[in-house]
């Protein structure tokens, strides 16, 4: 259960390892650490940095596993560098295994050096989505060398709180501290040809200096085991996750087995992977048994198991209400109990005055989601359906029975219904999607849910009761309301606010309105909302959770914009297909979303790429007083939007405008962007590039001037000073937008050039007339060139870094005459990657799918009395056994089979 080895160009979001107790995300150098987040402890900035003869070492491929992240790098010397990054389990202890390989036929004598520079700080408050990372250097660096011993340790002391790092390395190192950091240097170490050395690291943080600087010490002499353990005991606990009456989870989960097929065994990767997913959320330090290091004082002891929704950038110590009850159903059959006291310990919070539940405090955070009522409803619903426990609905509250809180719940948005209307106003955009400000107000998918509240709520006081009689009447009489927002023929839902209707083509309507409703929708009406999502949302093997055509588009956040979707809303459209009766297109998403755990675990959002030829960032592609960038293009299709077809791109937007863009669309127009002053300034030409025939492209920036020439003549031009903005740490593409690689060219592309200073007229026509691919190249100021002449293979190199970049997305074709091969760019299906900005990459949401595998592709779905199966006479179209499904004591085994499926 692994990720591909994965280019770290093609790296949207670095990896991270956990080990129950926390997660640390690793950074783009070989050996770097970022994000390390073992509550109380927080880490601010990177550290452990690896160089090679005084240069910075970059990963150049990586591999992920929930216990280990390894990374590979080549020196200048030809030295192979591998290394491999686990948290020790359950401990504050972070090992590192670094092997130095010699594969040249001559000895080599190189020196490394490790930086030993973590700012890691104890917290046991102020935990929320954010966390308090310590941005300042209020620390202290020392060894305990003598004058007549070496040091055997680097300690880092914390001067705003009680934490200490001490780290341990060897053999052959030496260690020294200044200031706020150390360092660990292996001088003068020689690898024979063929020879391969190991180099050891351990960091431990603690509290107590001198405890912490024994278990560093103690770590690297028994190196080897605890390494090995940092294995073998999480595949230990995945054991125990998938057997019954195991000693550490209060139930269990079934294993899946799958027909000897593609489908077949891209399905069953997903359902582990996404199971996987869930138990990388789960912590066991949060506990009682951790209340002195967490600093509590008070009643409250934690719970001895909790899966929080994020690691390790964002809300590693927090369960959200949303996305905790997506994966309710496997964390029901997996740990029932602790499912029954967290929903209990949620029931006791005003959950309309927040977002989550807290594990370190036992408090509440974040503003209010109006989607709070349905998914804590949803938990405790599908807790009660998979447990059988229907006695939890008669156990008391705050005095109030579950029974009584639900139904509060399903009533709960009759107070939010304005005067003189029938559908609950459910506030800004912030209390629902965030980043999508049309959808606000009267959304349908919320008051669909109202629906669905009210009728469960009636089954669980029986229909025929007057309460249950009741709460019927009032569902019913709500429905053609929230009917009445389907934007008829069209397969997408409209909201109201501020007096106005608004269409909003987004996801989040099918996955929760369209799903909830299903039995109450015609045939039409299904039929029009599956050509929508299959024609605007679902793309490659991802989708978008914002349709392209949405008035607001283009919204580049990845979970519910339109680069990208929310992990949980894959999962939920299959399963929203299958309400429909539609289980073959359930089956075929479930396996075609399945490609993207070749990427490593479900994280928060995987946005959609294309894989272009990408040039890390460096100084040079930054420059500030002028710029030529300059490519030959043969375009098979332009974009609608001028913005569109990025033919060299390095910008970005957002937290900052940054960069500069060549790109085309309109039919051929060409448009030069660049950033002055922290704003995008643009020229665009009104001549447009043919298709179907080479033309020489070129934008120029000279300090008063933006200019743009088609075939050697200038086409466009602006009077414009200042200087530029670079858009330091942002990739250079070709072929696409660093940001939003949606943004592609169709076509082919030759000779992609930047120079650092401005071309003259007369040298942009040169470059026009130019007989060969060589004229040019040895101007200094030209800083990045891509020839693309290999003609063949998965990667091309960059002329004047003799950099290697991988090709994924493109092929190769014949370039301008005389001129050799070039890359061509065909219309192409985008991949899913983990999403990055302000995104985490692990995710508690990640189980959306193995709860749908469950509950649909399997059917199973028990009432809380006996079990049952959905839909069971219908063929999923493949063969396979869900076995060891465990219902109030006894194991049954589902096989899904062509007649369908049945239970025994």
């Amino acid at each position: 259960m692994t990720s591909d080895w994965l280019a770290q160009t093609n790296l949207r979001h670095l990896p991270a390892v956990s080990n129950f107790w926390g997660a640390v995300n690793v950074d783009r150098n070989v050996l770097g650490i970022q994000n390390f987040t073992l509550p109380p402890y927080a880490q601010g900035g990177t550290c452990c940095d690896l160089t090679v003869d005084e240069a910075s070492l970059a990963t150049t491929e990586s591999r992920w596993s929930a216990y280990e992240i390894l990374r590979k790098a080549t020196t200048a010397s030809g030295l192979k560098i591998e290394t491999a990054t686990r948290l020790a389990f359950e401990k504050n202890q972070l090992l590192f295994q670094v092997t130095v390989s010699n594969p040249t036929t001559a000895e080599v004598t190189t020196t490394l050096s490790v930086s030993l520079d973590p700012r890691i700080r104890k917290a046991t408050s102020g935990w929320n989505w954010m966390v308090a990372r310590p941005g300042d250097t209020s620390f202290t660096a020392q060894t305990d060398k003598t004058d007549t011993t070496p040091a055997t340790h680097v300690m880092v002391s914390d001067k705003s709180s009680v934490a200490v790092t001490v780290f341990a390395v060897g053999p052959g190192a030496t260690m020294d501290a200044s200031g706020t950091s150390g360092t660990a240097k292996w001088e003068e170490l020689k690898v024979a040809s063929g020879e391969s050395k190991t180099l050891n690291i351990v960091m431990a943080v603690g509290d107590d200096g001198t405890a912490v600087t024994q278990a560093a010490t103690n770590a690297l002499k028994d190196f080897t085991t605890i390494f090995d353990e940092a294995k073998s005991k999480w595949s230990e606990r995945w054991t125990q996750a998938f057997t019954p009456g195991n000693d550490h989870y209060s139930g269990s989960l079934p294993v899946l087995t799958t027909e000897d097929s593609d489908t077949g065994h891209a399905i069953a990767r997903l359902y582990y992977m996404s199971i996987l997913s869930v138990l990388c959320c789960e912590r066991t330090n949060l506990g009682a048994d951790s209340n002195k290091v967490l600093g509590r004082t008070g009643t409250y002891s934690g719970f001895p198991r909790v899966y929080v929704t994020a690691a390790p950038e964002y809300a590693p110590t927090i369960t959200y209400f949303w996305d905790t009850s997506y994966a309710s159903v496997m964390l029901s059959l997996l740990d029932p109990h602790m499912m029954k006291e967290l929903t209990k310990h949620w029931l006791s919070k005003d959950i309309h005055n927040c977002y989550a539940f807290e594990c370190v405090e036992g408090g509440t955070v974040g503003p209010w989601y109006s989607a709070n009522d349905l998914t804590v409803s949803t938990t405790i619903l599908n807790y009660l359906h998979y447990s059988g426990d229907s006695a939890y609905l008669e156990e008391k509250v705050n005095d109030k029975s579950v029974l009584t809180l639900l139904t509060e719940s399903a009533e709960f948005w009759k107070s939010k219904v304005d005067a003189g209307q029938h559908l609950a106003n459910y506030g800004l955009n912030e209390n629902l999607l965030e980043v999508l400000e049309n959808y606000q107000g009267q959304v349908a998918s919320i008051n669909a849910a109202n629906v669905w509240l009210m009728r469960q709520a009636a089954i669980l006081h029986g229909i025929d009761t007057p309460k249950g009689k009741s709460l019927r009447d009032d569902a019913d009489a709500l429905l053609p309301h929230v009917k009445a927002l389907y934007v008829d023929g069209k397969g997408y839902w409209k909201c109201r606010h501020d007096g106005k209707e608004q269409e909003v083509r987004t996801v989040v309507d099918f996955v929760i309105a369209s799903n909830l409703l299903c039995n109450d929708l015609t045939d039409a009406q299904k039929t029009e909302m599956k050509e929508f999502v299959t024609g605007e949302l679902l793309a490659g093997d991802w989708m978008r959770a914002l349709s392209l055509k949405d008035p607001m588009a283009p919204i580049t956040r990845p979970d519910h914009g339109t680069s990208g979707a929310f992990d949980a809303w894959p999962a939920l459209t299959a399963q929203t297909f299958a309400r429909f009766g539609d289980y073959t297109s359930l089956r075929e998403q479930i396996a075609a979303f399945s490609g993207v755990t070749s990427q490593g675990p479900l994280g928060q959002a995987h946005e959609l790429v294309n894989l272009r030829p990408t040039m890390s960032d460096r100084p040079a592609l930054n420059p500030r007083s002028a710029l030529t960038v300059s490519a030959w293009i043969n375009p098979t299709d332009w974009p609608a939007n001028i913005w569109e077809g990025s033919i060299i791109a390095k910008d970005t937007w957002g937290d900052g405008d940054a960069g500069y863009g060549l790109r085309g669309g309109d039919g051929g127009r060409i448009s030069f962007t660049v950033v002055i002053g922290g704003a995008f300034v643009e020229v665009k030409t009104t001549t447009a590039v043919a298709t179907g025939s080479w033309h020489h492209v070129a934008g120029v920036y000279d300090g008063s001037a933006i200019r743009i020439y088609i075939d050697g003549v200038q086409q466009a031009v602006q009077n414009q000073t200042g200087s530029l903005t670079p858009s330091t740490g942002t990739s250079l593409v070709i072929g696409a937008s660093p940001k939003d690689s949606t943004r592609a060219f169709l076509g082919s592309i030759d000779e992609p050039r930047v120079y650092s200073r401005p071309l003259s007229a007369s040298e942009i026509n040169a470059a026009y007339q130019a007989s060969s691919a060589t004229a040019g190249i040895d101007d200094p100021a030209l800083e990045l060139r891509f020839p693309f002449d290999e003609g063949s293979g998965a990667s091309t190199t960059e002329a004047v870094t003799a950099t290697t970049v991988p090709i994924n997305d493109a092929t190769w074709t014949t370039g301008k005459s005389n001129f050799g091969k070039a890359l061509k760019f065909a219309t192409s299906l985008p991949i899913g990657v983990i999403a990055a900005d302000l995104m985490t990459f692990n995710e508690v949401v990640g189980g959306t799918f193995a709860d749908v595998i469950i509950s649909d592709l399997f059917g199973y779905a028990p009432d809380g009395k006996a079990t049952a199966l959905k839909d069971a006479s219908v063929s999923r179209g493949m063969n396979g056994t869900l076995s060891g499904v465990r219902f109030n004591g006894t194991s049954y085994t589902i096989t899904s089979s062509s007649t369908g499926l049945t239970i025994a």
